[in-house]
């Protein structure tokens, strides 16, 4: 009953207000402001005094709070203004509910606060009681006000706030209710440009120094409120210009200091933050390391680096350090590569390297990491806008258009009305048919005498032996006839016997012939041929039919038992011709009486070969083999696709895990003697010289006998390191700087000498390791051999040394592969190693990679291995900058280190470390040598070509591997010609060795004698370019 008299109460009260605000005329007389008090004072005592539950209550009547808002508007009272303020304070509570203050804004309660605020800030002498009391509801409302910024703008409340501020930068109370409404207004881009230039920054450091060590919460509002304003540039400048950046050093190192209980991280979050925007700016980090930053950070870091509630703050600290370190050019003479070729004229390539400037300029102090306060030189511009529409192919073909028009229109001879790669398939075919020889290799035969020919005996048929005794021929005098015969015909011949076997095994178990012994040899021979069959299916497969008569058609000819002289057999060879379906492979007997017979007596001999064995046999018996079933796609014979059950799929996989032992020879990168790697070294052309060979491939390497998991990396390395390269900077005097290995010396003192006729092709590591000498307390390297790659090597401390790569030849950029050597190193030492030019913005370093390493002393010892080496493993940028006509008109990039740890298990070994496993050039052409003299010349056709030379003058090799045709007749040779191809090519980036190895595994596959391989050649055509990129390969590119 009492809840009911309050709730009607309240009711009256809200509509006096209603027609109170109904009535609006120019000026409120006296009387209408006093009921406007007394009402909104009585709603005010209501709301104070009653519960949670009642206040929530009212708001979700949303025409109360309308007619509140409405008031806050309208009203030129400043108690009945303070009295609305009031209630919207009690509605909302003292802690803000998201949902309280979500209705309120949603009613409009943010703008009626906003026109009040604007509205007092106006009067001669506004009450600093109602606008601080606006202040603290708006910093509860304004979280959820997304629109929070451009009401305040709009409603020009940012000078009201602003102006506090200026007036009050030492009042606790005024600051405590304007500073977070300053920070909500922060939060929009546009706002804080307006209060950076109305003076904020220097507002806020003042009030930073007046907080001291106090008012903690007021001094984390000021920092976050700031860390928002110099998000902006031009806040940025003015901090800088207004002297913050020692004062936020000096704050931060009295935090560190006297924080010893880290009970105010934010507070030094909030410092770092603000210091993080101001570097942004050239200006900044100018600043800052005149302000000795780095060193104050650093010695901050180096001391907290253990606790992990610092986390944060060392990172953050990391990330400003990096930023400000001083950016310096690569330690070599020029950004292009040492080497250079000449590249032949073409009226349709622009060079890129002719494209660019080459800037001997590799970057310098002037490219900042932002583009502020740096101004682009015409060259640089001019660069980036014809590398831009250079990369943009529609652009790059008008532009080649227009070269080609203006030459065109200069009447030069070459020139024709028409582009010239835009040729004719008969100039293509005239050009590219040497390619295709086996397309042209093989002829067919006449019907008529091929029909003859398998119509006859075996032992007859191909006029080596007539006259002789029919069994005076064994198996090794009948292959080496078959060799004395020319290539096309071997093929059929050997077609025809493995037919003529499998007759005589299928006879001999038809009519039980023969003893226990020739049983068993006939069975055997059977179980081999007919598991060739099963096991091997073939492009085209021959139709084989049981008690054929001896008059053949044209498309058969008929085989005979060669120790009864009965025909058992007749072979279609030929394609269907009216069903689609295509032939089937089902034996046929020449009576259904003979086919029972057939299966009796196979079914008798199988069982007395059981009998004997005393075990299954396990092999399918003559009548599965009899009623095989292959149907194929006479449109598409070479098609022959259906469904593979997953029983097929795993039985595949256990065959390819046991293929490479079974069948495929077992061997190494070792060649037969580094006498045939050194002789196809001598015929590989490279731009520089080399002075020697590498032993790797010289003397061969073994795959490592276990499996080699990825590395690790250990937590906190990568900032490790960073400290590391940043104490380089605050303590110089530590450093050695001696260069040990500089090619670009090396060039130059040669001068014309340094090309690839004065090569130096020999390998002396073993010579050198019997010799004790001296060198130095340095290492010794050398990448002066087939894909080596490291242009320079400086020794910064006594087991560190920074590493710079060459870049592609021709270019400035594309570091990436490196392959190099080194010696004189001390046993137990950890030494470090710093490729410091690479490109790309992330590593497989970073994820567990390593690099390899060859150990000349453990090869001696019998463990030739390529092997993953190296711990404290990681990638990360660096402060050496990349020229803008590197990174195509891009500022301020810089290049990227990736750093790793060598312990060596030998003194004064001689090691090879690279990227990958290296796979050079002479490799391939070993390795071409070896596998043109072991492949199956009977049965495999395989053939080396030379698809083009390069610039240098190396051969790119061509591969075509198959199999023979069948036969020779005319449905043999077009099966053959028919076959589709597949075409496999590698090393497009002579970095990515992993790819040769890769394809020499996938040559090596098909050049053996695995039955998937066989399938393989038969029913495809590969055509393989291994190595698409030799000059790339040979030059370690």
């Amino acid at each position: 009953m009492g809840d009911m008299y309050l709730w009607t109460r309240l009711s009256n009260l809200f509509q006096t207000l209603e027609k109170l605000l109904g009535h609006r005329p120019s000026r409120r007389d006296p009387e209408e402001v006093q009921q406007l008090r007394f009402t909104t004072t009585k709603i005010l005592q209501f709301v104070s005094s009653q519960e949670k539950t009642h206040r929530d209550a009212v708001l979700k009547h949303s025409e109360y709070l309308d007619s509140l808002v409405t008031i806050l508007e309208v009203a030129e009272d400043v108690a009945v203004t303070q009295n609305v303020v009031y209630i919207l304070a009690e509605l909302i509570g003292k802690t803000a509910s998201g949902k309280k203050a979500g209705t309120l804004v949603s009613n409009g309660a943010t703008q009626g606060l906003f026109a009040a605020l604007t509205g007092e800030w106006k009067e001669t002498q506004p009450n600093e009681e109602l606008l601080l009391s606006i202040h603290h509801l708006l910093a509860k409302l304004g979280p959820k006000d997304r629109k929070f910024g451009v009401k305040a703008r709009l409603s020009q409340a940012l000078p009201v706030t602003l102006g506090l501020l200026r007036n009050h930068t030492s009042s606790t109370r005024v600051l405590q209710a304007v500073l977070p409404v300053l920070k909500l207004y922060s939060n929009n881009a546009v706002n804080a440009s307006y209060l950076g230039k109305n003076g904020a920054v220097s507002y806020l450091f003042r009030v930073i120094t007046s907080c001291g060590k106090k008012h903690l919460s007021m001094l984390k509002l000021t920092l976050d409120s700031l860390v928002l304003l110099v998000k902006s540039k031009s806040n940025s400048a003015r901090a800088i210009g207004h002297g913050g950046v020692p004062m936020l050093l000096n704050m931060f190192s009295d935090w560190h200091r006297g924080d010893s209980k880290n009970r105010h991280i934010a507070l030094r979050k909030a410092v770092l933050n603000v210091l993080k925007h101001i570097t942004n700016l050239k200006s900044g980090r100018h600043a800052f390391i005149q302000a000795d930053g780095i060193r104050i950070l650093y010695s901050a870091c180096q001391e907290s680096i253990n606790c992990r509630d610092l986390e944060q703050v060392i990172f953050i600290s990391s990330l400003i350090m990096r930023k400000c370190f001083p950016k310096n050019r690569l330690p070599v003479a020029s950004i292009r590569s040492v080497l250079t070729c000449p590249l032949p004229e073409s009226d349709f390539h622009i060079p890129e390297f002719m494209m660019l400037n080459d800037g001997g300029d590799n970057g310098s102090e002037n490219s900042s990491l932002d583009n502020d306060d740096d101004i682009s030189s015409d060259d640089d511009t001019e660069a980036s806008k014809l590398q831009t529409e250079m990369e943009d192919p529609i652009r790059r073909h008008q532009l080649l258009q227009e070269i080609y028009d203006e030459l065109a229109a200069e009447q030069v001879p070459e020139f024709g009305a028409e582009l010239p790669y835009e040729r004719s398939a008969e100039d293509l075919s005239l050009s590219y048919d040497k390619f295709f020889p086996e397309m042209f290799e093989f002829e067919i035969q006449e019907e008529e005498e091929e029909d003859l020919t398998l119509s006859r005996n075996f032992y007859t048929s191909s006029g080596l032996m007539s006259g002789l005794p029919r069994h005076s021929f064994s198996e090794t005098a009948l292959e080496e006839l078959i060799h004395q015969m020319p290539r096309s015909s071997r093929h059929s011949l050997h077609s025809l016997r493995r037919t003529s076997e499998l007759c005589d095994s299928f006879n001999n178990l038809q009519m039980g012939q023969g003893r226990d012994t020739e049983s068993g040899a006939d069975v055997a021979s059977y179980s081999s041929s007919s598991s060739r069959l099963l096991n091997r299916p073939t492009a085209v497969e021959p139709r084989l039919t049981a008690g054929a008569s001896d008059n053949s058609s044209e498309d058969s000819a008929s085989a005979v038992n060669v120790r009864t002289g009965a025909s058992v057999f007749r072979l279609d060879i030929s394609p269907p011709r009216a069903s689609k379906c295509g032939p089937t492979l089902r034996a046929k007997s020449a009576s259904k009486g003979g086919r029972q017979k057939a299966s009796k007596g196979s079914k008798q001999q199988s069982q007395g070969g059981r009998k004997g064995k005393g075990k299954p046999s396990g092999k399918p018996n003559a009548r599965e083999v009899l009623e095989l079933d292959l149907e194929w796609n006479s449109t598409a014979p070479l098609s022959i696709t259906r469904m593979t059950t997953p029983s097929e799929l795993n039985a595949s996989d256990e065959f390819l895990d046991s293929a490479g032992s079974e069948y495929m020879v077992e061997e190494g990168t070792a060649f037969d003697g580094p006498e045939i790697y050194s002789d196809m070294a001598c015929r590989t052309k490279s731009v520089g010289r080399f002075n020697k060979l590498a032993y790797p491939e010289l003397h061969g390497c073994k795959p490592v006998p276990y499996g080699e998991p990825l590395f690790e990396k250990k937590f906190g390395i990568q900032r490790q390191k960073i400290f590391e390269d940043i104490d380089r900077m605050i303590n110089p005097d530590q450093l050695l700087d001696k260069v040990v290995y500089d090619l670009d010396t090396i060039v130059r003192l040669a001068g014309s000498m340094y090309s690839t006729h004065y090569s130096n092709l020999k390998n002396m590591d073993e010579q050198r390791l019997q010799r004790r000498e001296d060198i130095g307390a340095h290492l010794m390297f050398n990448a002066q051999f087939e894909s080596g790659n490291l242009r320079k090597a400086i020794q910064v401390r006594q087991y560190e040394y920074d590493l710079f790569l060459n870049p592609d030849i021709n270019t400035n950029h594309h570091h990436q592969w490196f392959y190099f050597e080194i010696s004189n190193m001390e046993v137990g030492r950890q030494y470090r190693f710093n490729i410091s030019n690479c490109e790309k913005l992330n590593s497989q370093f970073n994820y567990g990679m390593q690099p390899v390493m060859y150990s000349v002393k453990e090869a001696l010892q019998g463990r030739p291995h390529w092997l993953r080496v190296g711990s404290e493993i990681c990638y990360y940028k660096n402060h050496f900058t990349r020229s803008s006509q590197v990174t195509g008109g891009q500022k301020g990039k810089t290049y990227y280190t990736a750093t790793f740890t060598i312990t060596f298990k030998h003194e004064r070994d001689i090691c090879y470390i690279a990227y990958h496993f290296p796979y050079t050039y002479t490799m391939l052409q070993t390795h071409l040598i070896k596998w043109e003299n072991t492949y199956d010349q009977s049965s495999m056709y395989f053939k080396n070509q030379v698809l083009t030379e390069t610039i240098s003058g190396n051969a790119v090799p061509l591969l075509t591997i198959t199999a023979y045709p069948l036969s020779n007749n005319r449905e043999g040779i077009e099966q053959f010609r028919n076959r589709p191809y597949i075409f496999l090519s590698s090393r497009v980036h002579p970095g990515e060795s992993n790819s040769s190895w890769v394809m020499k595994g996938t040559i090596q596959f098909l050049l053996s004698n695995a039955p998937m391989a066989q399938t393989l050649r038969e029913m495809y055509i590969f055509k393989i370019v291994p190595m698409l990129n030799p000059d790339g390969v040979i030059n370690g590119k």
